[in-house]
């Protein structure tokens, strides 16, 4: 089941978004999307997904516009 972590919005969620992690930092920046839609994000909402006893998990990262269109889905590996 989902549960959402985190919620960001403006410049924080285009900044994690061109450097391809939650931190934000641009140490080895691996986009998620291209520089298209990191432009347009106005928020990105990180949920995790939790498979149940066997440790496996994934996060997933969904970018929106200010119109609350979906721009982009990222998934993740447990961090």
């Amino acid at each position: 089941m989902p549960y959402v972590r985190g919620s960001f919005t403006g410049e924080k969620a285009r900044q994690m978004a061109r450097s391809g992690n939650s931190s934000g930092r641009d140490l080895r920046p691996l986009p998620w999307w291209p520089e298209g839609i990191c432009e347009k994000i106005d928020k990105v909402i990180w949920r995790v997904y939790l498979l149940g006893e066997s440790g496996e998990d994934w996060n997933e990262f969904t970018a929106y516009d200010s119109r609350g269109k979906v721009l982009g889905v990222h998934r993740a590996d447990g961090y």
